[in-house]
């Protein structure tokens, strides 16, 4: 998407973040609009999300990755992941559906044994 602008989040919009998390069905805790970069369109729509989530024990996840139905497949989830990976500090993890592990493993994420995670 050409006309794709990222941002951090603002408290206005945790609601926005929340209600796609619901609407797409993924984790919905620790939904902290701090931790957010928000993807909108060149109407200042909002379209997408994704957050880096800090763990208790140091460790940060890439969390709640999110794109409005109609604007899928268009790059947006892509551009999210590779800003968030722009200065994230290693090892970065996330979890997801294992439907979903090529997708992840086009930005050199790898599949963990359990017993190998913080």
């Amino acid at each position: 998407m050409s006309d794709l602008i990222l941002r951090l989040a603002v408290e206005t919009d945790a609601s926005k973040i929340r209600d796609l998390i619901h609407r797409v069905g993924i984790n919905p805790l620790d939904l902290d609009w701090r931790h957010f970069v928000v993807a909108e369109n060149a109407e200042d729509r909002f379209i997408g999300c994704a957050q880096l989530k800090p763990h208790r024990d140091g460790s940060l996840e890439l969390a709640s990755l999110a794109v409005e139905d109609e604007y899928r497949r268009q790059g947006v989830a892509r551009v999210l992941i590779e800003h968030l990976l722009v200065n994230s500090p290693r090892p970065l993890y996330l979890m997801c559906r294992p439907v979903l592990v090529p997708f992840y493993e086009k930005f050199s994420f790898r599949v963990c044994r359990p017993d190998t995670l913080p």
